[in-house]
């Protein structure tokens, strides 16, 4: 198995879209992911890609601080590291960056992520009621950085 994680091209948009529906159910929009691509300089987009296919990707913004906005890897990939790796990347990244924290949302019932992200030192701050389009909650982490 040979995988990668590279920054995202616009040409990786539809795929990056199918996976979000798949894994989701809904996605942040082709528009949205190709404005920050194209347009914003603090959008970071990274695919995990294996065996040539794109089957996970990450999109930050850093600024001042940093969030991820959007984070998955297909559910056959997944207890195998390639969310740990992906992770990781991104602290490296915001740490390089010189950020003192970053921020994520996740759904309360995702405890797989919530594990993973309390796993690499993410706590939880606060709800947001009915964040997501079926109703559920968001639970909102956050990672201090050590920053030099």
């Amino acid at each position: 198995m040979k995988y990668q994680l590279r920054p995202m091209t616009t040409d990786d948009i539809s795929a990056v879209i199918e996976g979000e529906m798949r894994v989701f159910t809904h996605t942040l929009g082709f528009d949205l992911i190709y404005t920050d691509l194209t347009l914003n300089p603090y959008a970071y987009y990274f695919v995990l890609e294996i065996d040539g296919t794109i089957q996970g990707y990450m999109g930050l913004w850093i600024e001042d601080h940093a969030q991820i906005i959007n984070f998955y890897v297909e559910k056959e990939y997944r207890c195998m590291g390639f969310g740990s790796m992906m992770l990781e990347f991104a602290i490296e990244l915001c740490q390089m960056s010189h950020v003192k924290n970053i921020t994520l949302e996740v759904r309360v019932s995702n405890d797989e992520a919530k594990n993973l992200y309390e796993k690499y030192g993410f706590k939880p701050s606060h709800f947001r009621k009915q964040y997501y389009e079926n109703g559920e909650d968001a639970l909102v982490m956050n990672k201090e950085l050590e920053v030099e």
